[in-house]
């Protein structure tokens, strides 16, 4: 019962994150709710380009600057924090600088060059947001996210109402650019409102090379972010057709980009674990063997869910024609399931070891998925093919990323495999039941699976987790001392 106040202390330290996550689902599920029923579907096939675009622009260099200062001693937290600003502003000048010039290449590609300028106007989003201030994010280490839940909020209400304003004014795909514009520029106005350390760069200091070499492997790392999350939207955008990416984006929105915040979740918490774990072997391997059996059941349970409610929640909102076949279901989930647990805990786990080179490594071999899709998609072109040559690489990914970090995780690596393993082997049984069952189309069998999968998942992570000895695992180290 002793760990009962200690467990809502530590609900209430982590619900900021929690409404954070939410709004990074909900957010672009409204707007792609709002563009898909004001624009038709070769502008909301537009819209979605433009959005995998900018979302690739970001990912291909994100050098994950608050993770170098995250893991910075506290001695030398403003010399690192200027540092990680100045190498983010440099980056998002040269990188806005590239969207610009490469705006009518791409638009030329899509064959849509005439409106090369909706490409160009991506480069100074990406400049705007490499001069956000970082200092907000630090606070993670603490297990405080109110700072960054207050950012959030402004930055979304930005959006609506840009997004409302240019649907009113002209529903075309800019209205997404808009939206672009109000979310980003009301984030980084609000991170220098509320930080509580000034905004500086330094760019002449020993923090700002070891910031370099920090972040320069994870531009490799952003690539194989960038491909596989985004590339095969571009494929089929390429391939099948603006109308066909509507389709496409919608599917991918409520399948796989709520992975985003439940990897945010997952690897914040880890981080933080390991970082206030770091004097203690005995702790550390105890939260490294709870999250190695915790996320895999997150991602089963979250993959046991697009099975389940996709079909029957998604056409109601959306409309009939974004209905997805079962197969397509299954592939959906499959992959949703695999990105998980190829992201955490090894991606914290590398980050904590500074390991960047081998987590950019594993990242750069999930990009295979692309080379598959094309291929799968040239014999075959569909949507069913495109989803299943993301699942190729994710699953490369996956095997990757354990090779990888084998070390790294030392002993909790068992329990990782076995917990991925037990995940796959639900998933194939849940396939049958969507053929067989009704499940995926009627309510009620669907949601008794779900409860069953619930009750598997939580049977496996309750005895690593109830062991922890949480007042002492999970408190900040400032309040320990």
């Amino acid at each position: 019962m002793r760990s009962i106040p200690i467990l809502r202390s530590l609900f209430a330290r982590g619900s900021p994150l929690l409404v954070i996550s939410g709004l990074e689902v909900g957010f672009p599920f409204v707007r792609m709710l709002a563009l898909s029923h004001f624009l038709d579907v070769r502008e909301l096939g537009f819209a979605s380009l433009l959005a995998a675009t900018y979302s690739t622009f970001e990912q291909v260099t994100d050098i994950a600057m608050y993770r170098f200062v995250l893991s910075a001693p506290r001695e030398v937290f403003a010399e690192a924090l200027a540092s990680a600003h100045a190498l983010s502003a440099l980056r998002g000048l040269v990188v806005g600088a590239l969207a610009v010039a490469a705006a009518p290449l791409l638009a030329s590609g899509f064959g849509v060059g005439t409106d090369w300028p909706s490409f160009a106007v991506l480069g100074p989003l990406t400049v705007i947001h490499s001069l956000e201030h970082i200092g907000p994010r630090i606070a993670e280490r603490d297990y405080r996210y109110d700072v960054q839940l207050r950012i959030a909020l402004i930055g979304c209400a930005a959006g609506f109402l840009a997004l409302g304003a240019a649907i009113a004014l002209r529903p075309d795909h800019n209205a997404l650019v808009a939206s672009l514009f109000g979310t980003i520029s009301g984030q980084t106005i609000a991170s220098h409102a509320l930080a509580g350390t000034p905004y500086r760069l330094r760019i002449r200091s020993p923090e700002f090379r070891k910031a370099f070499r920090f972040g320069y492997p994870l531009m490799f790392n952003g690539v194989g972010l960038a491909i596989s999350a985004q590339g095969d939207r571009l494929l089929v955008g390429a391939m099948l057709g603006l109308p066909a990416l509507g389709v496409y984006s919608v599917l991918l929105l409520v399948s796989v980009v709520p992975i985003s915040p439940i990897v945010r979740v997952t690897g914040s918490v880890t981080v933080a674990m390991l970082v206030n774990a770091s004097n203690s072997s005995q702790a550390l391997t105890a939260r490294l063997s709870c999250m190695a059996r915790l996320t895999p059941a997150v991602a089963t349970l979250y993959s046991a869910g697009i099975i389940a409610l996709m079909n029957i929640v998604v056409p109601p909102v959306f409309g009939a024609k974004f209905t997805a076949s079962r197969w397509t279901l299954v592939l959906l989930a499959a992959a949703a399931f695999t990105r998980i647990v190829r992201s955490e805990p090894g991606t914290s786990v590398l980050l904590y070891q500074a390991r960047t080179k081998r987590l950019a490594l594993a990242n750069v071999l999930a990009t295979s998925g692309l080379l598959f899709a094309f291929l799968l998609m040239m014999l075959i072109p569909s949507i069913e093919t495109a989803v299943l040559g993301r699942l190729a690489g994710e699953f490369l990914g996956l095997a990757a990323m354990i090779v990888l970090s084998r070390k790294a995780f030392g002993s909790a690596l068992v329990d990782f495999f076995v917990s991925v393993g037990l995940g796959f082997a639900l998933l194939a049984a849940m396939t049958p039941m969507t053929f067989a069952l009704g499940v995926g189309e009627r309510i009620s069998p669907s949601i008794a699976m779900l409860i069953v999968v619930l009750g598997l998942c939580g049977s496996w992570i309750w005895r690593p987790i109830s062991r922890l000895p949480f007042g002492d695992y999970f408190r900040p180290t400032e309040d320990k001392q």
